[in-house]
């Protein structure tokens, strides 16, 4: 009854606090074996929970330098699940030497057994970079910190269409990463939370209709400074991220330290409510009040069957100017998650023959003009682990593009607005080459007319009238005019392992990145696809025809004699020395 009593106290004294208050703290050096403490973390909602905590020793590493707390939980909160993935951060509340009870420091890493009833907590000095002083008699457990896992909230994406989110899943989890696709938080009925010890804590990458983020917990305020997990989220020193509150919706149970992810919070971040400023390793730090620089994104696209409109909003981290600590991609990586779900949740069905058009605009403040590319596709087929979606090569496009301003190594661009519009529609706008007819002799640089026939997709013939002019430097003699066009955009045309490029592909720059903004203009252009009918003779290569309607495949080939000046005035002489013209050449001039 007494600890029910001291639970109750601590909880009302920390809700009663004021803003600016900092909790007292406990040092190290007056934490031992046996210790009985509280901690605090949310389970459900936003409510915080408190959770029995009893410390089973304070261990360090060979050199006794690197010091942790190895503690058991238990308690209603923690009973089924033990301490999750998202539990890192949890404040843990013990007695002092001096009777005063303070802040001992974090939960942070789990150690591996069946349950996740032991942890390890992050002593408090560490996080406020104070340097911590051990007990006597410490015990040097380095196998033990070695194994430690850190209990951050996976990396969690929120506001996608359930489809597509197993999709992420997997395609993270085939390239070693932990993600779990969450549904957005109820903003509606969730009004903005304190970030108090032991309030749920998001750091986020972007937040809005589409967002991606991890989730811990708060363990100490001082005023408007923000501490929190216990452990680096990425490590990467200083950052400029969104930090704010989050929704839990519930605790995952899984008791088997074996498996690939054990328990989590299933959690969703909310109000963005200040920025991260620092990822260290003791923990992530940032502060209340201005958000960190972002990218509005803006999706629309259309069911053009059924003239459905969707409209999807983000904001997205912009990290340039403090170095690109995560690498890059940022940017890219969101954009595509964007157009995926703009849409599957226009459509809101996944045909496997659909037609769609998507145009990108990008705004970057060093460029006068806004960068774009317009694109057509027509998908064929159960391709993209069985869903045919037009969705799949426009998210593939727009990553492209975007990293060619991303990766750039001669400055740091800036992108202040990405724009992305589409329309899909159901069955392909497709029609076949089977044959061609046209003139016997051709001539460089001159025009000849073409008659394609074409087969509409399940449908009829039809003729094609295409007019081209010939390249003046193809080769004279007999020749092939080979025609043929575009594919549809079939299954192969994104890997199944590449799909989610934005895992670092795109990140860092890379040796080959752009080095001038010319080269940024060129690179970003090549996203920009002509899917038309193409024709050649020889090596060469040119631009026959594009309908505006449909997408043209297939192919044909005519046998043309090419006729320049030279090879004109040798068959004038042979035909007046009366030597046979070889077979196939005809009279020069085509007549």
């Amino acid at each position: 009854m007494r600890r029910v009593i001291a639970c109750a106290a601590l909880l009302l004294l920390l809700g009663a606090s004021p803003a600016t208050a900092r909790d007292p703290i406990t040092p190290l050096s007056d934490v031992h074996r046996g210790l009985r403490c509280t901690a605090l973390t949310v389970v459900h909602g936003t409510t915080i929970s408190s959770f029995d905590v009893e410390v089973l020793d304070v261990v360090a590493d060979a050199r006794g330098t690197y010091a942790r707390i190895l503690v058991r939980v238990s308690g209603p909160a923690v009973a089924e699940t033990g301490v999750a993935f998202g539990f890192s951060g949890s404040p843990v509340y013990c007695p002092a030497a001096n009777g005063v009870v303070g802040n001992a420091g974090a939960i942070s890493e789990g150690v591996g057994d069946y349950g996740n009833d032991v942890a390890l907590v992050t002593p408090i000095e560490q996080m406020l970079a104070i340097d911590p002083t051990p007990p006597t008699g410490v015990r040097r457990a380095p196998k033990l910190l070695r194994s430690a896992r850190p209990l951050a909230g996976p990396l969690t994406i929120s506001g996608l269409d359930p489809r597509l989110g197993r999709l992420v899943e997997q395609a993270a989890r085939r390239q070693g990463h932990t993600l779990v696709a969450a549904p957005a938080g109820p903003l509606a009925s969730f009004p903005p939370q304190a970030l108090v010890p032991g309030a749920s804590l998001a750091v986020a990458l972007a937040s809005g209709d589409v967002s991606i983020d991890a989730v811990g917990t708060v363990t100490y305020r001082d005023g408007a400074t923000v501490y929190g997990f216990g452990h680096p989220l990425d490590g990467a020193g200083r950052r400029a991220l969104l930090m704010g509150d989050a929704y839990v919706f519930g605790v995952v149970g899984n008791p088997n330290p074996d498996s690939w992810m054990g328990s989590y919070k299933l959690a969703a971040a909310g109000h963005p409510l200040g920025t991260l400023t620092s990822d260290q390793t003791a923990g992530v730090v940032g502060s209340l009040g201005a958000l960190p620089p972002t990218v509005p994104l803006r999706v629309r696209m259309r069911d053009a069957d059924r003239d459905r409109e969707v409209l999807r909003r983000s904001q997205i981290v912009a990290e340039v100017d403090i170095g690109n600590p995560f690498g890059g991609g940022i940017v890219p990586m969101i954009s595509s998650l964007g157009v995926l779900q703009g849409a599957f949740e226009a459509v809101d069905s996944v045909p496997a023959e659909q037609t769609g058009h998507l145009c990108l605009r990008v705004r970057v403040r060093e460029l006068r003009e806004p960068l774009r590319f317009c694109n057509r596709y027509v998908v064929a087929g159960g391709g993209f682990f069985g869903i045919g979606s037009a969705a799949f090569p426009m998210a593939d496009d727009v990553a492209f593009a975007l990293s060619a301003i991303d990766n750039t190594r001669f400055a740091a661009l800036h992108p202040t607005s990405v724009s992305a519009s589409g329309r899909i529609e159901r069955g392909m706008r497709l029609a076949t080459i089977v044959g061609a007819d046209g003139p016997r002799i051709v001539r460089p640089g001159k025009k000849v007319t073409l008659r394609l026939r074409v087969r509409l997709l399940r449908g009829p013939l039809r003729k094609l009238k295409v007019t081209t002019r010939i390249p003046r430097d193809a080769p004279p003699g007999p020749m092939r005019l080979r025609i043929f066009g575009t594919p549809p955009d079939g299954e192969g045309y994104i890997d199944e392992e590449d799909l989610f490029f934005f895992f670092g592909v795109f990140g860092g720059g890379g040796p080959d990145g752009p080095q001038s903004l010319a080269d940024v203009r060129k690179r970003f252009g090549f996203a920009q696809r002509w899917d038309g009918v193409f024709a050649r003779i020889g090596k060469r290569e040119w631009r026959l025809h594009r309908d505006k309607q449909l997408r043209i495949d297939g192919r044909a080939s005519l046998r043309v004699v090419v006729v320049n000046k030279r090879l004109s005035k040798l068959l004038a002489q042979l035909r007046e020395d009366g030597v046979p013209i070889p077979p196939g050449m005809g009279p020069p001039g085509g007549r």
